[in-house]
């Protein structure tokens, strides 16, 4: 099954989305990410900004499955979910499954925040607005970009980056 999830942090934001993608690429061995905006808080009483990116992986697990595991990844970089107001709060990382698929085809209907749907659509109101993330020594972030994490040697190559992401149905949904 393939999954269009949501990243958002806004606690120490550069390093815990970089984390998340790395610890994605370990666990699915390929990530289609999309750019990486800079955004302000809605729903939370904070002053401090987020970084949010669109994600596409792919995993046997059923949605419920996957929800857990992205849930322990959350707690791994120090989200209490168990506190019930969590979701009010300042985060190291939030990831939401958004949409999934057999196909690796997205519609995107199921998108609510329209940071997230400016990145579906690649439609960004503020270019500059993106930022990048280190990965694993790479920078990326600025542009769409489909990364995989070679098993043989451990080494992670960046497949593609920028615009020629519409060769496929899963890099489709992440437009420059």
């Amino acid at each position: 099954m393939w999954y269009l999830c949501g990243l958002g942090s806004n606690i120490e934001p550069q390093k815990n989305l970089a984390e998340t993608v790395v610890r994605l690429l370990h666990a699915h061995g390929s990530v289609w990410l999309s750019p990486v905006v800079h955004t302000q808080p809605k729903g939370i009483e904070t002053e401090r900004s987020f970084l949010n990116a669109l994600v596409v992986v792919f995993s046997l697990l059923p949605p419920g499955q996957l929800k857990n595991e992205m849930n322990a990844l959350e707690e791994s970089l120090g989200r209490d979910r168990s506190d019930p107001m969590s979701s009010l709060k300042d985060r190291p990382i939030d990831i939401d499954i958004l949409e999934y698929s057999a196909t690796g085809m997205f519609t995107g209907s199921a998108i609510e925040e329209p940071y997230y749907q400016e990145l579906f659509s690649g439609v960004t109101e503020n270019v500059s607005a993106r930022v990048a993330i280190r990965v694993m020594g790479h920078a990326l972030g600025k542009a769409p970009a489909t990364i995989h994490r070679d098993l043989g040697t451990g080494d992670v190559v960046i497949v593609e980056e920028g615009q020629n992401l519409h060769h496929h149905a899963v890099k489709a949904t992440l437009a420059t």
